[in-house]
């Protein structure tokens, strides 16, 4: 898919270039940055008060209709809620992740999210697919991740664009559990949360 923009902009010799990018979810845009934003796991922010402590999503979250964000690598997710269209949204949005970067505050506070207890060996195998299939969604501005595993259920949260994506379904029936089932026959379903 094109972008919907490109926004560039000097900064003392060094450019910042965002690109926009439609994704299979109507609701949500892919941001991608020309530098990384987020160095360590996948970030999702589902509230303004989720927002709190981390810059960029303070600033994207005052804009008013943003709903959810989900940052990763060089991009950001942004999910809107009803309002304005893409066309002037997205502009604004490109302009104050631009604006961010160039005050050279800090992007989003990298809180890990830390699991107790030693994983079984069907649940490394569980999280090894869902790596290995992170990255396609991650194309189009989404990710998953692994919430629990109970008598043959895999539990997963889709974050970013796959969250509330009408394609999600195929995608984690056809896609994700089919694939988890080639290593895990056992398996006997892999639900959203």
């Amino acid at each position: 898919m094109a972008p919907i923009f490109l926004l560039g902009v000097n900064m003392e010799n060094d450019k910042v270039y965002i690109t926009a990018n439609p994704t299979p979810n109507p609701n949500c845009l892919k941001f991608i940055v020309d530098r990384p934003i987020v160095d360590g796991a996948p970030i999702s922010i589902n509230s303004i008060e989720e927002a709190k402590g981390n810059p960029l999503a303070e600033k994207l979250f005052a804009l008013g209709h943003v709903s959810q964000l989900f940052s990763y690598q060089n991009f950001v997710t942004v999910t809107k809620k009803e309002g304005p269209g893409w066309q002037d949204f997205a502009r604004e949005i490109g302009q104050t992740i631009r604006e961010h970067i160039q005050s050279g505050e800090k992007n989003f506070d990298e809180v890990a999210m830390a699991q107790a207890g030693e994983d079984s060996p069907a649940v490394r195998t569980i999280k090894a697919v869902l790596d290995e299939v992170r990255p396609s969604l991650a194309m189009d501005g989404g990710n998953i991740v692994f919430a629990g595993y109970k008598e043959g259920v895999v539990q997963v949260y889709m974050q970013g664009s796959c969250s509330g994506c009408p394609s999600s379904t195929i995608t984690l029936k056809a896609g994700i559990e089919a694939r988890i089932r080639e290593v895990l026959p056992e398996i006997k379903e892999v639900v959203a949360l």
